[in-house]
């Protein structure tokens, strides 16, 4: 059976084995109403097209995402401290609330509604002292949840589990338990959302009983760890869903489609400045240059995307400020550190600062910032961070390091590098001038490539630009969220491999900065005559195996 049923971490076999759609959580029934079980009932509140694909998708089709056996294994720790903390032994099984037992974890239920089959798992149920079928107490539903705030989402599947509930025990608990990951606990009444509930499963039964899936939604940011990803981008592609522009969210393609722009080549054919004049009327007066701006960027951006060609922004390249230049930069420096952070944002953990550290062989010539080239040389430092060393252990080990190539640029993609580190130096009570040399350091190339180019896609992240520019991971389907995974695998069970996929992966960030610092730096120095038209994107094909 699936691992998870019995609370244990899943590998990737065992979640596979059990995603939604499959006979455990939804389907249709000829002449017996529609299944709906709470994974069913998850996806269709975060995008009814998942949820449909999750009924009648083509299973070949779906791409595994380690999002939700990590949020099992959060959902098993927050659940193993809290009962820890309260001196609570947990039960399994329906046979262990006959008697009585405090609390009860990872029970099956189902019931039936009308024409709806309801099942689901409720991850803990605690006693409480009202009385009920099964004898003097009963029983109250508790779930953990992964954000900040207590969501719509979480609120209804909470009053879903206690409408299992009340067909177990004969009475519907009057409120829920919500598990906050710092083990506070909110109570949630449910009587007021029932209605909410009956609503949403009519919903469920006209959307998924549809020949055709639903309409992509607005917010596209939220397919990226969707196991339905592939076919829905390919779709969003031939469709020219405005989502796929890159800075266009749900309410700015709102805004779009209200001035009758509703796909990337009718964006793209658009004036900019009567786009700025529309927007400015939507918008406030005292904003005007925002919106002409704004409009110009989307504009362009959807030129690009839609072309399939780079375009240089307005600034000359010989007029860059040095702050902006990354050629200017690195010009006399004798060599430079590619710095990715791995973190695990739900324990708020920067378990790994990974530094490449690139030297330049001969002082006369340019530095080379290409992979697998004579010139110069290469070496991976990781600095691991676990809670037991501290903030000032994992400082002073970092600017030891730092501290051995002084004055070396400190290249990162995204912001994330630049603040966690001033973060932990300040923590610390590092002084005023480690700080600013942090800051003079930290060049982040991904501001940069914002600045200076408009890339045909429809992000600007470090996988998306770098694949485009033909780097490869060693990894197969690498990404942040697996590294946690193996992270979390390595804490629990000390497997080695797990641990030398994560220095692999953060290697393969470290090249994948480099890759893109190197397109950039080329382009840099390219002589905007030269550009013309033609798509400068991307070249041969870079394996970080070969590197």
């Amino acid at each position: 059976m699936p691992g998870y049923r019995y609370g244990f971490f899943p590998t990737e076999t065992e979640d596979n084995s059990t995603l939604p759609g499959s006979r455990d959580d939804g389907r249709l029934l000829k002449g017996d109403g529609l299944v709906i079980g709470d994974r069913l009932l998850r996806s269709w509140l975060r995008c009814p097209r998942k949820a449909w694909q999750d009924l009648h998708g083509n299973p070949t089709q779906r791409a595994w995402h380690p999002q939700r056996a990590i949020q099992l294994g959060q959902e098993q720790q927050c659940l193993s401290r809290y009962a820890l903390g309260r001196g609570l032994a947990m039960a399994r099984g329906a046979a262990e609330a006959f008697q009585g037992a405090a609390a009860i974890r990872g029970l099956r239920l189902s019931t039936r509604e009308g024409r709806f089959q309801l099942r689901g798992r409720i991850p803990l149920l605690l006693r409480r002292d009202t009385r009920s079928w099964l004898g003097p107490w009963s029983y109250v539903p508790l779930l953990v949840r992964t954000g900040r705030f207590i969501n719509r989402e979480q609120r209804l599947c909470l009053v879903f589990l206690g409408r299992l509930l009340e067909s177990f025990q004969g009475q519907c608990p009057s409120h829920g338990l919500v598990l906050s990951p710092d083990g506070g606990c909110q109570q949630v009444a449910l009587d007021p959302l029932q209605p909410q509930l009956d609503e949403l499963l009519e919903e469920m039964a006209v959307g998924l009983s549809q020949p055709h899936a639903p309409e992509l939604i607005a917010e596209r940011k939220r397919c990226a760890i969707c196991s339905w990803r592939r076919p829905c981008n390919a779709h969003a592609a031939a469709s020219g869903h405005l989502g796929d522009v890159s800075g266009v969210g749900a309410g700015r393609r709102r805004q779009l489609i209200r001035l009758q722009i509703h796909t990337v080549a009718e964006l793209a054919r658009t004036d900019p400045s009567r786009l700025g004049q529309a927007l400015v009327q939507q918008g406030h007066p005292s904003q005007a240059d925002h919106h002409n701006a704004l409009a110009s960027t989307l504009v362009v951006q959807a030129r690009s995307q839609q072309s399939q060609q780079v375009q240089r922004r307005s600034t000359d390249p010989a007029a860059l400020p040095v702050r902006t230049s990354l050629t200017a930069r690195l010009r006399h420096a004798p060599g430079v550190l590619f710095y990715d952070i791995e973190a695990d944002p739900d324990a708020r953990e920067n378990y790994l600062h990974g530094f490449l550290i690139l030297t330049r062989q001969d002082p006369d010539a340019p530095l080379d910032l290409t992979l697998a080239r004579a010139g110069t040389s290469t070496q991976h430092h990781p600095v691991f961070c676990l809670p037991r060393h501290g903030d000032l252990r994992c400082w002073q080990r970092i600017h030891r390091l730092l501290s051995r190539f002084p004055g070396w640029p400190l290249l990162h993609y995204g912001e994330t590098e630049q603040v966690e580190l001033h973060r932990l130096a300040r923590r610390v009570g590092a002084s005023a001038a480690s700080l600013e040399d942090l800051k003079q350091r930290l060049v982040d190339v991904h501001q940069l490539v914002r600045q200076q180019w408009v890339l045909p896609l429809s992000n600007y992240g470090l996988k998306s630009v770098a694949t485009w520019l033909g780097f490869r991971w060693r990894q197969p389907n690498a990404e942040g969220a697996r590294a946690v995974l193996w992270w979390r695998h390595w804490r629990r069970h000390g497997h080695r491999h797990d641990l030398r996929r994560i220095l692999d992966y953060n290697h393969d960030d470290c090249q994948a900065t480099r890759v893109v610092a190197a397109w950039l730096s080329a382009r840099e120095q390219a002589p905007s005559s030269k550009l013309g038209g033609a798509p400068w994107g991307p070249s041969n094909l870079v394996n970080a195996a070969d590197s």
